[in-house]
Formats: C-alpha cells, sequence, structure tokens
C-alpha cells in the first residue's frame, strides 16, 4: 500500500518560593544575555546573521522545559529538544491527531511484511545548502544507528539502500512499529557530508530554523533557514531558554523574559486563564504520571499488595486537586489513544477492596496505631522521585497518596533525589515516581517493549509476565492497524489485572505565550512546539 499526507520536602512556603524564584529568575536570564553577548562579540559571522534576521521581522523567546546534553539529534533523547524548536526533521512525523504524516518522505510503501520503500522530497536543502538526497537520508539512519543504543532496536535494520529518488529499508523480522518508530526525533536527517563532531552544538538539518550558537543546560540561538523547502519560516530569529523549573519557567512568562513557554504545570495555570495578556492552549497529552513498584522484593511481590495499593488510590481526587487539565489515568495508556480505554476494567479507588487485600496477605493493624502490620512489622513504603525529567515527582500528587495511603493503613515516605539512576539500576526501591509518554511516536510498542517486556530497558520494577511478552511479541509482528489496537487492549488488561504500576493522571499539554504570539504549536505528544507559522505580531 502507498501511504500519501502532507525530588524536597513538599510543605514550603509557595509565596516565599515565588519571590525567591523572581530574584534567580532575573539574575538567571540576566547571565543568559551576557553569555550571549560575549559569545557572538567573538563569533562576527554569526553575529552578523543574527543582526540582519532580527532587523527584518521578528524575534521571539521560547522557553522549553529541559534540553538535552547536546544538540546533536542522534545523542541519547537530545533530538527533542531540536524538534520542539522546529530545527530537525524527520522522514516521517506525528500531528496533533497521533496520525503518522510524510515529511521528509512525502510517500512511503510497505512493500512486504520486512521492507519499506520511502520517496524522499524533492527541492530539500540542508541549511548549509547541500541538497536533501537519498543518500544524505541513508547516511544519517546510519550514524544514529551506530551512535544511539535505542536506534538498533527501534528499527531492526537489517539493510537501508538507495533506489533513485527511494530509500528502502530491510527490518531483520516483520516489525510493525517500524513506521512510528522512525519518527522518534532520534532520526532528524542531518548532513553527515559535513563535520558532524560539531552537530553537539550546531547540527545541520533542515528544519525552518537552524541553530547558530548553544549554551548547554542555558539556551540556544537559531535564525530562519530562507530556503526552507516548506515555506518561508514566520519568525526571523528564535532563542530558545532551557528552564526546567516549573514555578520559574511560568514566571518568565509574567516577566515578559519569554513570549512563549511549553509545559506550564497545573499550579500556574491559573496565572494566564481569563487574562487578555495571555493565550492558553491545552490538549490531551499522551504523557503519563504513574507509579512503578518493585516485585522482585516485599512486600510488592505479592500480587494481593500491588492491587490493594491501586485500591486505595483515589484517582479522581488527585486528578481534581491537580487541576490543570489532569484527569484521572487509571491505565497505561490516555483515553485518548486508541486503545479501548472505555472497554477496559481499569484500576478503581475501592477502599474497602484495599483493605481485604491487605487482610488476606496478613496485614492487620493489631497495635491500633493506624498502620497495618505483619509479624510485628508495619507496612511501610519508600516512593522515590525527582525534581524534573521523566522521574518527576509532582508534589500535589505526592501529598495526596501519603494521605490515601494512611487511610488504608500503609505508611508512605516521600523521598525526592537529584538523581535516581543508581536507585534504579540496583532496584534499591519500593516505589518510583514515572513521567513517560506512553505513545511516544502515536504507536504503543516502545512503552510495551521498554517499560513491561522482559528484560525491557526501562522495566524498573522488573516484570516478568510470559502472557503479557507474548502479546507484546505478536504487536510487533502485526501490521493491521485495528489488531495492533486490540493487542494493546489486550496487554493493558493483564498490566492493569497483575497490578503492574498505579496509573495516576494523563496531564494535559499546556503552551503559553503573549498575545503578541500567533500560531502557537500545541500538541498531544510534547516534543513537538514551535512550528514554521508560529509569528509575533510587531
Amino acid at each position: 500500500m502507498t501511504l500519501k499526507s502532507n525530588f524536597y520536602n513538599f510543605n514550603f512556603n509557595v509565596q516565599e518560593e515565588i519571590v525567591k524564584k523572581k530574584v534567580l529568575l532575573g539574575i538567571f536570564l540576566a547571565l543568559i544575555s551576557v553569555g550571549i553577548l560575549m559569545s557572538c562579540g567573538t563569533e562576527k559571522e554569526k553575529e552578523a546573521v543574527l543582526t540582519e534576521a532580527q532587523a527584518n521581522g521578528g524575534h521571539m523567546n521560547i522557553a522549553l522545559y529541559w534540553f538535552g546534553e547536546t544538540l546533536d539529534p542522534a545523542e541519547n533523547w537530545d533530538g527533542w529538544t531540536l524538534t520542539r524548536a522546529a530545527v530537525g526533521e524527520t522522514l516521517v512525523t506525528v500531528d496533533e491527531n497521533l496520525q503518522l504524516v510524510g515529511q521528509l518522505a512525502d510517500s512511503w510503501e510497505n512493500v512486504d511484511e520486512t521492507t519499506w520503500k520511502f520517496h524522499i522530497r524533492q527541492g530539500v536543502t540542508f541549511q548549509n545548502g547541500n541538497p536533501l538526497t537519498p543518500e544524505a537520508v541513508k547516511s544519517s539512519i546510519e550514524r544514529t544507528i551506530k551512535i544511539n543504543e535505542r536506534g538498533e532496536n527501534a528499527l531492526k535494520l537489517a539493510s537501508i539502500d538507495v533506489e533513485g529518488e527511494y530509500v528502502v529499508i530491510k527490518t531483520k523480522e516483520p516489525y510493525g512499529a517500524f513506521l512510528a518508530n522512525i519518527s522518534d526525533p532520534m532520526f532528524i536527517i542531518v548532513d553527515t557530508s559535513v563535520d558532524t563532531s560539531k552537530f553537539k552544538e550546531t547540527p545541520i538539518c533542515t528544519g525552518p530554523y537552524m541553530v547558530t550558537s548553544f549554551k548547554p543546560a542555558t539556551s540556544f540561538e537559531t535564525v530562519a533557514y530562507e530556503n526552507y523547502w516548506g515555506g518561508k519560516p514566520a519568525l526571523d530569529s528564535v532563542t530558545v531558554f532551557d528552564i526546567e523549573d516549573d514555578n520559574t519557567r511560568a514566571l518568565s512568562l509574567q516577566s515578559g523574559d519569554v513570549d512563549m513557554a511549553q509545559g506550564i504545570r497545573a499550579g500556574d495555570i491559573a496565572l494566564f486563564t481569563d487574562n487578555k495578556d495571555y493565550i492558553v492552549k491545552s490538549t490531551t497529552g499522551t504523557r503519563i504520571e504513574f507509579l512503578v513498584m518493585n516485585i522482585e522484593k516485599a512486600p510488592f511481590n505479592d500480587k494481593n499488595l500491588r492491587l490493594a495499593m491501586n485500591s486505595a488510590v483515589d484517582y479522581d481526587t488527585i486528578a481534581k486537586v491537580v487541576g490543570g487539565g489532569a484527569v484521572a489515568a487509571k491505565a497505561p495508556f490516555p483515553a485518548s489513544a486508541p486503545y479501548g480505554y472505555d472497554e477496559l476494567n481499569k484500576q478503581t479507588f475501592d477502599l474497602e477492596k484495599a483493605k481485604n487485600l491487605l487482610a488476606e496477605a496478613g496485614y492487620k493493624d493489631t497495635n491500633n496505631d493506624g498502620y497495618v502490620d505483619k509479624n510485628g512489622k508495619n507496612l511501610e513504603v519508600n516512593i522515590y522521585g525527582t525534581a524534573g525529567g521523566n522521574t518527576r515527582a509532582n508534589s500535589t500528587a505526592a501529598e495526596l497518596l501519603e494521605s490515601q495511603l494512611k487511610t488504608a493503613g500503609i505508611k508512605v515516605n516521600i523521598k525526592i533525589a537529584e538523581n535516581l539512576d543508581e536507585i534504579k539500576k540496583n532496584g534499591e526501591f519500593d516505589i518510583l515516581f514515572q513521567n513517560w509518554q506512553t505513545v511516544s511516536t502515536g504507536d504503543s510498542q516502545w512503552f510495551l517493549d521498554n517499560a513491561f517486556k522482559t528484560g525491557g530497558s526501562g522495566n524498573y520494577g522488573k516484570y516478568s509476565n510470559k502472557q503479557l511478552d507474548d502479546l507484546i511479541n505478536k504487536l510487533a509482528t502485526t501490521f493491521d492497524v485495528k489488531e495492533r489496537q486490540k493487542i494493546t487492549k489486550e496487554a493493558s488488561q493483564i498490566i492493569i489485572d497483575e497490578g503492574y504500576g498505579t496509573y495516576l493522571i494523563s496531564q494535559a499539554n499546556v503552551n503559553v505565550s503573549n498575545n503578541k504570539v500567533e500560531n502557537m504549536g500545541n500538541f498531544p505528544i510534547d516534543y513537538y512546539f514551535l512550528t514554521v507559522n508560529t509569528k509575533i505580531k510587531k
């Protein structure tokens, strides 16, 4: 067939914290400005480009909630920064409706179960003027496979060849998730004919904006690429800031230091709604905040304990208090994804059931201290999280969890750390906060493979279930869309029934700009943000 288409103590004084952050924000942005000016002053050619661009049309300051360590899309997860800033592009991409559409490939054909043929869009050039050719696409994909350990598993690449205007990719086995996975930002197409060692700071891609300078964990500068294949970019230049603290990101909008910010959290949305000075865009996201239980050790090696935990959580109350468009998740995939959410026997709050399950597992409150115990020891669990990233602990949800689980007789300690890598690696935890894009490429395969399949790289709970593994493997070799949806639904029900995780909330993707901004991007998957059409009124 041929498809075509264009971790900290949570009880702090909020007001005092905000005042402190305003001061820090001013210092932070002032230092950035000095750094940028010094950098530009030593690079006259880049300074000239920026000056010319800013004179022509419009400059915008935007804030992302996370940067990769570099700007090389083949490194780790760093490509996400480039898609959010409209710098890099892939063969296919995911649109506002979670549909795969053509980008650098204008059509493709699934020739057979292991062969994919992509027609490379004609008339596209890299940001240095070099033409995008099938050979360039082949070289870029091969580079990603070599550099990024996720790449090989994502594509299961057997070979990649060029046939005229086409790139032909063969997989080692039938792989139904191939097309979705090639939309992952690690497969942003770059010009490998130049010195690729410079890509950590200034990658050469095909998007509407090109990078001119980069200050890691701080900011980077881009200017419009005038020969962009998709039309003239609406802005002339953009400064992209890395502002990972949620409150600081919101304050940067209020102070006017940024024009547009991504990922405004629930506690800050009220600052901008019903305010004529701002534009708020919200859409149902595909990012789920959930808990991973370590089933290799007590107490969660006992299924009854896992199910008791999940029955003691009042999901709807958590979502309501968190607010900002958050909805109760209760399942591993959001209701917006086509995986039979309404037909699932989802996780539900049932305090009586939780207490009965605890009793069945031998836990009772024998000393009337409010906590259940067994063999003279209270049931006490530690929940670990961080202040940011995909183990970010939602402070509101954490406080509610502590209270709700106490009602069931479970003592909870919330522990927030700067980094959880060693804890995850060594399995030295009871429960972990997780915050994942569960439909990261518009498909379920990646999340199921990584988080639930035996030996998965993100399977921190050490889940291992033959029936579930069989379904995930079957999914990998299934191409029919409806059948893939059915298999994902079956896998979801096993995950729920076995108590593999506690699915708290699905956060809305909320982006905010000042009222001068037009065409701000807002996508279910949050690695898209700035677009070629985003502009600012003078």
